[in-house]
């Protein structure tokens, strides 16, 4: 073995020590989702009507519930979105979460995406050339940066990434999935959970018409809805992931955790995503104990 990837990987085994932090845990600052309402950005086939304004609402936490502030930007599609600079100098920020075409500044990222997606064009875009309307038909990614920081100034305190979003043209726009409740044992979790690193099993309850039927490229699909689980406290989600079947796709939505070994105050989060843009969550805080 080369000695760079002997120390990589020695680093890797170090870093899976006991201060490694899971996805599943709550340390820090953590963005755990973000929901953009609507969920793409639509455009009418029939009338070329332009999309109404998109909202983003994050689901920042920490450890002890402090608040969190969260701008956004949406990103130059001249630019790397992924580089660190949006929000900032690659970026056009969003005032009040919202992405609206009434501003010039959006529209003129707007352009640009729409040029990128057809290079050999004129330069300025024209919906009814055929390879515009095709990418369309597809979406169009756009890039919208944030930033969450609950003011102490630390790396623990900030947290920075990209959410991307849908421009498309379609008659059949996709929507945000909810979720309705957490069952434990059947019954709705209000707790208290046992203490003492016991084993219990949560399941998902989404609310109606959240696995929307859309069309694929083989025909009509189902959205198959995948969970992400997380907790403060000591304890331990065995499962971070979880999925409901659909076409013909295995599935078990249910996540387990281990409660822990003293009595605490614990809030649980589950996050669903369609697969599609759409994003919905929900949340619980219990006892656990005595």
């Amino acid at each position: 073995m080369r000695p760079l990837v002997l120390v990589s990987l020695t680093a890797l085994l170090v870093s899976c020590g006991p201060d490694f932090e899971l996805q599943s845990e709550i340390r820090r600052v953590r963005v755990l989702a973000i929901r953009a309402e609507p969920p793409e950005l639509v455009l009418d086939p029939d009338d070329g009507t332009l999309p109404g304004p998109m909202t983003f609402d994050a689901l920042a936490v920490t450890p002890d519930a402090r608040p969190v502030t969260v701008s956004y930007a949406l990103c130059r599609a001249s630019g790397n979105p992924y580089d660190g600079r949006c929000p900032g100098e690659n970026g056009v920020p969003l005032a009040d979460a919202t992405l609206s075409l009434a501003d010039p500044a959006v529209q003129a990222v707007l352009r640009d995406a729409l040029a990128a997606a057809n290079p050999g064009g004129s330069g300025e875009p024209n919906p009814d050339d055929p390879r515009i309307r095709a990418a369309l038909e597809k979406g169009i990614p756009l890039f919208v940066g944030y930033e969450a920081s609950d003011g102490s100034g630390t790396p623990e305190g900030t947290e920075r990434g990209v959410r991307q979003v849908l421009l498309r043209s379609t008659r059949a726009p996709n929507q945000n999935p909810g979720v309705a409740d957490i069952l434990w044992e059947g019954a709705s979790l209000v707790g208290p959970l046992p203490a003492g690193k016991q084993e219990v099993r949560f399941t998902p309850v989404l609310t109606e018409g959240s696995a929307e039927v859309y069309e694929g490229d083989e025909g009509p699909r189902t959205e198959q809805v995948f969970f992400s689980w997380f907790a403060t406290g000591d304890g331990e989600v065995k499962e971070f992931r979880s999925q409901e079947p659909a076409n013909g796709v295995p599935g078990d939505p249910t996540s387990k955790y281990e409660t822990p070994a003293n009595p605490q105050r614990v809030t649980f989060w589950v996050v669903a995503r369609d697969g599609r843009g759409g994003v919905g969550w929900l949340s619980r805080e219990v006892e656990v104990g005595p």
